[in-house]
């Protein structure tokens, strides 16, 4: 068996050494030796042993010692020659009862070079094994101000609170982005549950990506899965089976929607300063309560997208005299372009009014949405007129947030939370842009501009 695995192994490495000749790149294994200095090398911290993914594995320790292996750490040598048969006395080791002695590793910028085990390594890939035990020396990395550099020190803070090696982005920001999608600080540290459940997705996230065909790094395999997760957020990302991330991923790139929200005072920006096509591009308009009718169907008017509505505690009178044009979306579901969004307008009871909630009355509407919720497979987005308690508020009933917004949150997992209410005037230090549990808040009053399914450079978004 073992002989039949070396030829397998081999063709492996031919296949592998072609590659890279036709590309005029090295067909060998890097060598560290190449990438760092003699004084580096020297410098380098004892980490002790560890459980090393075995994709990180990319060189060796002297460039000398990498021909007999194509640098996917396939065999290159003969089938009859000494290093093939010890390669094969090594790979029946592995089958009759693995491969258990460590390996002796250095690291550099999260890459890693082999000292001792090049051939348990060889063996250990070949039979697509995800890690191997190793004794680590990390090589201090140059502060040259370069990007990889960079790259490095965000990954580090990364791998200190999540305890992961295997995700990588292009940009040092992405680490902390996707703290914020999961919910946590920057520097939060990650429990055993969370790191066991985000590997899970990152497996089948990586499966589905390998079924579409695409060639991909650790890096490009990192942007398109923070994507991912903005997309449709981690919460729901993270409980997808296999099959529905490989549907996702082999429907075609969707552009990423435009979304103007608005509330409680009439932004100037787009309606007394308005000019000609300056509501072209976008996709979508929410309005979130306390605007007046003339102003909505202004909106509507000029935009070429749906604006939808709640209304605020002062909007009685659309009850009997809605805006015209537009959609209001009160206790109910609307679904556009894909997207799942929920309304619950009005505030908390602070004198009487139609719209105007005590704190059960507006848990009664919510539960009410249940059926509406399931029935399109959850939401999106809930938008509202107040805020969540806790979440932009204030003490006073007057601009008090309803817990049942908080429920709704913890049980739904919604991307967006869109509400008005908290004027700047007197909320100068309510962010117009937050996060909670995984649910990005956004403040509505006046105008805020934001996109859903994609990354954006807009100088108009209010969202980074």
């Amino acid at each position: 068996m073992s002989e039949y695995d070396y030829r397998e192994a081999n063709k492996l490495a031919i296949k592998e050494y072609k590659k890279a000749k036709s590309r005029k790149e090295s067909p060998y294994p890097v060598g560290l030796d190449t990438v760092v200095s003699p004084e580096q090398l020297l410098a380098g911290r004892n980490l002790g042993l560890e459980q090393i993914p075995l994709a990180l594995v990319v060189g060796t320790k002297h460039e000398g010692r990498n021909n007999a292996f194509a640098r996917n750490f396939m065999p290159l040598l003969d089938h009859s020659s000494e290093f093939a048969a010890k390669w094969k006395i090594l790979c029946a080791a592995h089958l009759a009862e693995g491969i258990r002695e460590p390996v002796k590793l250095y690291e550099y910028r999260n890459r890693f070079y082999v000292e001792e085990g090049n051939k348990r390594v060889s063996v250990l890939k070949y039979f697509d094994a995800d890690s191997i035990d190793a004794y680590v020396i990390r090589i201090p990395s140059r502060q040259d101000g370069s990007a990889e550099a960079a790259l490095y020190e965000a990954f580090l803070k990364f791998h200190e609170c999540s305890g992961l090696r295997t995700v990588e982005f292009s940009d040092p920001s992405s680490y902390e982005k996707l703290q914020f999608l999961m919910g946590k600080q920057p520097g939060e540290g990650w429990t055993e549950e969370e790191r066991s459940d985000f590997l899970s997705f990152y497996y089948y996230y990586h499966k589905g990506c390998v079924s579409t065909g695409k060639e991909m790094t650790l890096r490009s395999l990192g942007d398109d899965m923070l994507a991912f997760i903005e997309t449709y957020g981690y919460e729901k990302a993270k409980g997808m089976s296999l099959s529905h991330i490989k549907k996702l991923l082999r429907q075609p790139a969707r552009k990423a929607m435009k979304v103007l929200a608005v509330s409680d005072d009439e932004s100037k920006q787009y309606y007394e300063y308005y000019t000609p096509g300056k509501l072209d591009d976008f996709d979508l308009i929410l309005a979130c309560g306390d605007l007046h009718k003339v102003y909505l169907e202004f909106l509507t008017t000029m935009a070429p997208c749906p604006v939808l509505y709640v209304r605020g505690n002062h909007d009685d009178i659309l009850m009997e005299d809605p805006p015209g044009g537009c959609i209001c979306i009160e206790d109910t579901v609307y679904e556009y372009e894909g997207l799942r969004i929920a309304g619950l307008g009005g505030s908390f009871r602070y004198r009487d009014g139609k719209n105007m909630f005590s704190e059960a009355q507006m848990e009664k509407r919510v539960k009410k949405l249940d059926k509406a919720i399931k029935k399109h497979g959850g939401v999106d987005i809930l938008v509202t007129h107040a805020p969540a308690r806790g979440l932009n508020d204030f003490d006073s009933l007057t601009h008090r947030g309803f817990e049942s917004f908080n429920r709704f949150i913890e049980k739904y997992h919604p991307s967006y939370l869109v509400h008005g209410h908290i004027h700047k005037n007197y909320g100068v230090h309510i962010p117009q842009v937050s996060e909670w549990k995984g649910t990005t808040i956004i403040n509505a009053y006046d105008h805020c501009v934001f996109y859903i399914g994609g990354v954006t450079n807009d100088a108009d978004s209010n969202v980074r």
